[in-house]
């Protein structure tokens, strides 16, 4: 009985439904809790910055939808006019009423300097555990920011750290010495959202990219190295698959400078659902990113059965093995070394390094593993 089980609240900045890594993690892992019957699971999303429904409840009494028997809630500031801080305030309060409603016996923020600041302030004052996630912008960007403060006041006062990576585990432990409360429990991946069939795209061979497109990714260096990868394969065709965020017009001039912009496609935004289908119209599929916390896309890859290029960042290393499962490139930021792991892939055995990657990520990474091992976490705050 959903009663006698522990509830939690799995928190995070912004709409539950957003795309991209983090909505797809916390709904990914609710659903799995849900499943697995140890804990009653509640999605709480923060939006201080949108405007709430007409009617709407600073502290709902109800789900304001269900995920099977996940409850989601929606925490709106209240007032979009207010200041930047006293939204934050009103979206902290809201969270601390709404987990002595629900009676909470633990709280998961995910990004340390976000929604893991909001929730170990919120679990501290109700007097409950709280576990705080380290996602890959935690240790990156969010050191060099304004953030920093809370990133380090959060990982200082979670009762246990989740990190995504050994090496968000070891970054937030030079930060705060948090090493001895850090579990690392990488990303899982569940089949059943995708649909099957392919989309093929002009071209031979296609050497691709997907996700949201903003400047981490690196898609300027993929850009950059892509008339190297022409030398040897002219008819090859770059894809760039997915919603982007950063100035499109300035990555077409790129693609026109350095001369290949009739080989460069450009999909625009993706339903997830249709995530895999792009993918198995890729030959390669390439994450050329600066840095990372334990990216979907290269599980999705390694699922659809395209061969992965991936710089050496985040939880990559951890993910695949270089040479069997994927081709790693040990310089972020290199646009020759990037051409150099492309042509390594498009002469090498792609189809045996496609299915060694496939048996691994059903071997490795399914969802079963990291509901586990997050639950281990729990039972250990809660203990």
């Amino acid at each position: 009985m959903p009663g006698s089980r522990p509830r939690i609240a799995l928190v995070l900045r912004g709409e539950a439904h957003q795309n991209g890594g983090i909505g797809t993690s916390v709904r990914r892992l609710a659903r799995g809790l849900d499943a697995d019957g140890r804990f009653a699971v509640d999605v709480v999303a923060l939006v201080p910055d949108v405007p709430p429904p007409p009617g709407s409840e600073p502290v709902p009494e109800e789900p304001c939808e269900r995920d099977g028997g996940v409850g989601v809630f929606t925490l709106y500031a209240g007032d979009p006019a207010l200041p930047g801080p006293d939204r934050e305030v009103l979206v902290q309060q809201a969270l601390v009423a709404l987990a002595r409603r629900r009676g909470y016996a633990l709280l998961h923020g995910f990004y340390a300097s976000s929604a893991g600041y909001h929730v170990a302030w919120a679990a501290a004052e109700c007097g409950v555990p709280s576990v705080v996630g380290i996602r890959g912008n935690d240790i990156h960007g969010n050191v060099f920011d304004n953030r920093l403060p809370r990133l380090q006041w959060a990982l200082s006062h979670a009762t246990r750290i989740i990190a995504v990576s050994g090496e968000a585990a070891r970054r937030a432990d030079i930060l705060t010495g948090c090493g001895a409360r850090t579990t690392v429990v990488l990303n899982s991946i569940d089949p059943a959202p995708y649909r099957d069939g392919s989309v093929r795209f002009p071209g031979s061979p296609v050497v691709g990219t997907l996700g949201l497109i903003r400047p981490k990714k690196g898609v300027g260096l993929l850009i950059r190295a892509f008339p190297t990868v022409l030398e040897r394969h002219p008819e090859a065709r770059l894809v760039l698959a997915g919603e982007i965020r950063e100035d499109a017009d300035a990555l077409l001039d790129l693609a026109a400078v350095t001369g290949v912009a009739d080989r460069v496609v450009l999909t625009g935004p993706l339903p997830r659902g249709d995530v895999l289908r792009n993918l198995r119209g890729m030959d390669v599929f390439v994450l050329p990113s600066l840095h990372e916390g334990c990216p979907n896309t290269v599980l999705e890859s390694m699922l659809a059965g395209t061969p992965v290029v991936a710089t050496a960042v985040g939880a990559v290393p951890e993910m695949v093995v270089d040479g069997e499962e994927a081709v790693l490139v040990p310089e972020p930021g290199s646009w020759r070394a990037l051409a150099d792991g492309v042509l390594t892939m498009l002469a090498a055995d792609r189809q045996g390094i496609a299915e060694r990657a496939r048996q691994a990520v059903r071997k490795r990474f399914g969802l079963s593993r990291e509901v586990e091992e997050n639950a281990a976490v729990y039972r250990a705050c809660l203990g």
